[in-house]
């Protein structure tokens, strides 16, 4: 009986090593989550500043995290990182609730891996587009060592290649290929034409004009949005904003509510609690609860 006993109590033990290695990082920032300590104050700085500028300018959350391996953040040993990246995505609810849009780059550097998660929002086309953010934008930079640099040139390629086709409904599966930054478009040529390739860049420029977001009552793009905090976040619970629609053509209103991540013990004061926005789109601090279905790419340096 005391020999059954031991069993059990070791059984439960061993159960309990993998459950407690699941527990995944709050998140030091709502932008940066530095946790492999690779970036300097500065290069952290600008990237911050990056993706707060994509917010504010598109109401899409972007965030980016770094760490050694994911096995010290909560992963289970040989978890492929497309699973962890989309628990990590959903624990900590990157992206709007109501239209899961966010984005999350995670950078793995002992194993020189990389992946960009993508909100549930996003059509499984966007994956490919994920993907040649990384080939084109990413990992050549990392390749050559700068993960700074890397990380910035993959958040301004997003916003080219996925936030903003997304934003504006663009047929983007007509389009690949057209639109990489650095791309050796003499490989276009020959398929296309020089006139072809001008005119694809020239509907792209005017499409990429119209940011906002298409109406619901009259079908225009002149929707705007601003959010409003009703009850700050704090480190024991959620808090609730307020999103005011209005079309600037047929003057169509509306508003929703959403969520608002509690506040983690590691964050900067100056990052979270959401705060209102103007322009093309929502922004704010703190996550806002969106989930990912396991969308996005992967890329190893």
């Amino acid at each position: 009986m005391i020999r059954y006993a031991i069993v059990c109590a070791l059984a439960l033990v061993h159960l309990s090593v993998p459950l407690a290695a699941q527990t995944l990082p709050e998140p030091l920032t709502d932008t940066v989550s530095d946790f492999a300590q690779v970036l300097d104050d500065a290069a952290e700085a600008k990237i911050a500043g990056l993706l707060q500028q994509t917010r504010e300018e598109t109401g899409v959350h972007v965030t980016v995290a770094t760490m050694p391996a994911i096995e010290a953040y909560g992963g289970s040993p040989g978890q492929r990182l497309d699973a962890y990246a989309k628990g990590l995505f959903n624990a900590w609810g990157v992206g709007d609730a109501e239209r899961n849009d966010g984005i999350l780059m995670l950078v793995v550097t002992d194993a020189r891996e990389v992946r960009i998660a993508l909100g549930a929002g996003y059509d499984a086309v966007y994956d490919g587009r994920a993907s040649r953010v990384l080939s084109t934008a990413v990992l050549p930079e990392f390749r050559e060592g700068r993960l700074a640099e890397g990380i910035e040139a993959g958040i301004r390629s997003a916003r080219v290649q996925l936030i903003d086709p997304w934003l504006e409904g663009r047929p983007v599966g007509l389009t690949d290929g057209f639109e990489s930054e650095g791309r050796d478009w003499s490989q276009a040529v020959p398929i296309a034409g020089f006139g072809g390739v001008v005119g694809l860049f020239l509907w792209w420029v005017l499409r990429k004009a119209r940011l906002s977001r298409e109406c619901p009552k009259c079908g225009e793009q002149t929707l705007t949005r601003t959010r409003e905090v009703i009850e700050p976040a704090t480190f024991l619970s959620r808090g609730t904003g307020l999103e005011h629609l209005l079309c600037t053509s047929c003057g169509f209103t509306g508003r929703r509510t959403y969520s608002i991540s509690r506040l983690s013990s590691g964050s900067r004061s100056s990052a979270f609690g959401a705060s209102g926005g103007s322009g093309g789109g929502s922004s704010g601090g703190g996550f806002g609860g969106g989930k990912s279905s396991g969308g996005g790419a992967s890329g190893k340096w």
